[in-house]
């Protein structure tokens, strides 16, 4: 899809010509063309999974991006919020999440300046060692023998095989630091969001019996179905099968488990040295640790909710478990003054965009914690 076709179908959604529930709408969330339309969508809030909030301010900042226009903004956004107050209403359908926690006025804790969030970044190491910094190219093409390599506006990067025989299979790596999040488009359609602190390690295009690629921290995929050749990720010990489906893959090095989890389809899940394997159902997680599997029912909202630009912390969630992820999100580090603050409870759901400072401050509205900020170093206290 090009970046004129991609205007036009936010410009028809922004003036209420394209709604949730109808079949352009439906085709958006279908098709692999609308990929790049999906990501924008999903920034400004626009889901399709379970969750439907509209973020105007983000979204007339993107559609003004899109259409590289910065005069006569105050004219403009006039207009755009006479177009929202009509579509609105129309967009908040489905199985809406409430957001319960309302964006604060300021924070209250003590901090030598704001924290902000992270952002679409990643480096691309090519076949050669070849290294791109991903998140200062747009709109580029790159060229890795018959394989062409498309950078676009909305930071995600599509493979795409020619139509030549490509003799030599090549690996490429995109390595996501802390602080960052990227997406790609693997050659045969299939759709990876890689979380902060993460790698992957994939073909330059699928040949043979299988398509393979390999996992360090945490993935949600999006498997193009190809029963002639089956996906796998390779984790650490454990290998994920499927042929088509959509999962989420969380194995960070220093929490020592591999967890799968599945929203659709069904996946296999097996460790590679003792050949133990368990086959999941949606809705359920298998976690490996130590050499054996256990199996659970998960909310699979609150695991993928960070595709969706939130973090979601169910009733239960200690504070030792909501700061690893902000650690990464924000790339920060957190010192707890005592063992028992760490085990301290919140539950919520948090728009990860917002600074860190923020999320503090909702944080210290529900529990007795306070969050003392000294440069990139955190200290969390009894309040």
């Amino acid at each position: 899809m090009s970046t004129n076709d991609e205007k036009t179908w936010l410009r028809a959604i922004l003036e209420g010509k394209v709604k949730p529930g109808d079949e352009a709408w439906d085709r958006i969330w279908r098709e692999r063309d609308f990929w790049r339309v999906r990501r924008t969508l999903r920034e400004v809030g626009m889901m399709e999974r379970g969750n439907l909030e509209f973020d105007r301010e983000k979204m007339w900042r993107v559609i003004e991006a899109y259409r590289g226009e910065g005069r006569n903004a105050r004219r403009r956004h006039q207009r755009w919020c006479w177009a929202a107050a009509v579509i609105l209403p129309l967009l908040v359908v489905g199985g809406m999440l409430y957001f319960s926690w309302q964006q604060p006025k300021g924070t209250v804790v003590a901090s030598t300046g704001v924290i902000e969030s992270g952002s679409s970044r990643a480096t691309l190491v090519m076949a050669g060692g070849e290294r791109v910094d991903l998140a200062s190219l747009t709109d580029t093409l790159l060229r890795q023998g018959e394989v062409e390599i498309r950078l676009d506006s909305s930071r995600g990067v599509t493979y795409q095989a020619g139509d030549a025989k490509v003799n030599k299979v090549e690996y490429n790596k995109i390595i996501v630091p802390r602080k960052g999040e990227y997406q790609l488009m693997l050659a045969d359609g299939s759709k990876v969001y890689l979380n902060s602190e993460s790698e992957l390690r994939f073909p330059t295009t699928f040949s043979g019996k299988e398509r393979r690629v390999f996992l360090k921290g945490e993935g949600y995929f999006e498997v193009r179905k190809d029963a002639a050749k089956p996906f796998i990720v390779t984790v650490g010990e454990t290998d994920v099968r499927v042929l088509g489906t959509t999962f989420n893959v969380t194995a960070y090095r220093d929490t020592k488990t591999i967890r799968t989890t599945l929203v659709e389809g069904a996946v296999r899940v097996n460790d590679r040295l003792t050949g133990e394997a368990v086959t999941l159902a949606p809705g359920l997680q298998a976690e490996w640790q130590g050499g054996s599997f256990t199996t659970r029912k998960v909310n699979v909202n609150a695991v993928a909710a960070w595709v969706d630009g939130k973090f979601y912390f169910e009733e239960g969630a200690t504070l030792e478990e909501i700061t690893e992820q902000l650690r990464r999100w924000y790339d920060i580090d957190f010192f707890f003054t005592s063992e028992d603050v760490k085990h301290f409870v919140f539950a919520g759901v948090i728009k990860k965009y917002y600074t860190a400072n923020e999320i503090f401050s909702i944080i210290e509205k529900t529990a007795r914690v306070k969050f003392t900020v000294n440069g990139r170093t955190v200290v969390v206290s009894r309040r």
